[in-house]
């Protein structure tokens, strides 16, 4: 009796977990349908809705501790407020999205997805180093892969378009249209129907090659091919597109159809969408007017426009501050771990070294040959000293090629220079920080400039600025320092940095 009593309970405890299991795994897959649902309303163009899955896939993946499920629910909340240009919130929530380690570095394709991201938030926020450091990472994920699907592809196309708009933006031509060749190479072998995207904003990106060119049949003809893709869809390269041709005819001084594309542009904006994109195009409709002689409607958009720029002016400066200040903490923080790691393996090698000299001396009191020994030793100490010495030329040889590699990153202006600049003299950002821990990147990059030993002129001429922005930058560099005006700052630099 006692044992049929064993065999139910035991029999009941199987069927137990056996449902347990079961209604996991169903609510799980419940969840991948959201996602898949989720990713579809994104290429849709349909943001309200992703907006409401997003936060549904987050709630039921938090009552089951689904990480996949939040790593998704998290990105396509991410990508809705890029969208609608809060960055801010954006950046938040995609870095939410990135915790989850063990799950992503199974899912490369989707930690791919995250960090290109966080790219294109830096990159509209005018963060290009920051920007071209998360693109950079993307394309080393998906260079790990060994078979590459769809969406990597696409995930790097995608990187390719935005690199070509940042060189765009920091007017290099060449380096833009590089990029686009490398997005088109990618395209060609996709053969997906939801590629749309892509493509048509792969086209966008040549018509404004084109156009800033001044090729204006190739511009109409990939501005042309851009819509073309978004037939039907909606999506703001297809709203760029639409402005392209509005300025191109502008250009062309052809305003009826400049207005008949402005205005497309314009309808096809919904409530509070990519305000960026919106108010430029409030300008662009300014212009158009008063082209045309009418002061009164372009000053009605000129308003729109002020209206519009100034209000996401500034909310891209307090978030671009924000997100500097969070990246300057994480910084300082990973370098106070990494101090304190250093003072724990410092004792450690303290410890050891006292132990190996007492032991040593033990020896020593031991061996009737101390004499013998002292003289071994001895040579011993003079060979590792020619040793380091040997190895202190090679290190002056490498620190002086990397120098001049900095130095040409700087004269060209580089996104990368500020990085390759503190991989080489990694103790100036700790050093400038101890003066002021409220310097910005950008106050850092210039002070960089100077620490290089370039003038003022060289520096406009490098960053595309005016000689008297450079002079007017050195001067409230001067007064964050407290460094009196006869006094070289190039000079003070190199001493306080340099110094131990």
């Amino acid at each position: 009796m006692d044992f049929k009593r064993s065999l139910i309970k035991i029999f009941l405890s199987i069927l137990l977990l056996w449902s347990i299991s079961l209604f996991s795994q169903n609510n799980t897959q419940k969840i991948d349908e959201l996602i898949d649902n989720a990713n579809q309303l994104y290429l849709d163009g349909r943001t309200d809705a992703v907006l409401n899955i997003s936060k549904k896939i987050i709630a039921e993946s938090e009552n089951l501790k689904y990480d996949k499920g939040l790593s998704y629910g998290y990105y396509y909340l991410a990508s809705y407020y890029y969208d609608n240009a809060e960055f801010k919130e954006s950046i938040h929530h995609a870095k939410k999205a990135q915790k989850y380690g063990k799950y992503l570095a199974k899912d490369k394709t989707q930690s791919a997805r995250i960090s290109a991201l966080l790219g294109g938030n830096y990159l509209l926020l005018e963060l290009y180093t920051l920007s071209s450091k998360n693109y950079k990472k993307t394309l080393n994920i998906l260079d790990s892969k060994t078979k590459k699907n769809t969406t990597d592809s696409l995930t790097q196309s995608a990187v390719y378009s935005n690199l070509s708009y940042l060189f765009q933006n920091i007017n290099m031509p060449d380096s833009m249209y590089f990029y686009l060749k490398k997005e088109k190479t990618i395209l060609k072998k996709v053969k997906f129907k939801n590629a749309y995207i892509e493509n048509g904003c792969s086209c966008l990106g040549f018509g404004n090659y084109h156009l800033n060119q001044n090729k204006i049949d190739s511009a109409q003809y990939y501005y042309n091919k851009s819509l073309g893709f978004f037939n039907g869809k909606k999506h703001p390269c297809k709203i760029e597109s639409l402005i392209g041709l509005g300025n191109l005819h502008t250009h062309e001084k052809d305003y009826e159809k400049a207005h008949y594309y402005y205005s497309n542009a314009l309808n096809s904006f919904e409530q509070n969408n990519f305000p960026d994109i919106q108010s430029e195009l409030f300008k662009k409709i300014s212009e158009l007017y008063i082209s045309q002689g009418n002061a009164t409607e372009a000053k009605h958009y000129q308003d729109l426009y002020l209206q519009a720029h100034n209000k996401l002016d500034a909310q891209k400066k307090k978030e671009r501050d924000f997100v500097l200040n969070e990246v300057m903490k994480e910084e300082k923080a990973q370098h106070q771990n990494e101090v304190k790691k250093n003072q724990k393996m410092t004792w450690l090698i303290v410890s050891l070294l006292v132990l190996i000299t007492v032991f040593i001396i033990y020896l020593l009191q031991k061996s009737k040959t101390k004499n013998q020994k002292a003289l071994e030793i001895t040579k011993q100490l003079q060979s590792e000293k020619a040793i380091n010495e040997k190895e202190k030329d090679t290190l002056k040889l490498q620190l002086s090629e990397a120098f001049e590699e900095v130095r040409k990153l700087a004269k060209e202006n580089s996104p990368d220079f500020f990085i390759r600049f503190q991989e080489v003299y990694p103790h100036f950002r700790v050093k400038m920080l101890e003066i002021n821990s409220q310097f910005k990147v950008s106050e850092l990059t210039f002070a960089a400039y100077i620490y290089l030993g370039f003038n003022t002129k060289e520096i406009a001429d490098y960053t595309f600025k005016a000689v008297k922005t450079i002079e007017n930058n050195r001067y409230n560099f001067r007064k964050k320092l407290r460094i009196s005006p006869e006094k070289d700052l190039q000079i003070w630099l190199r001493n306080y940095i340099d110094s131990e």
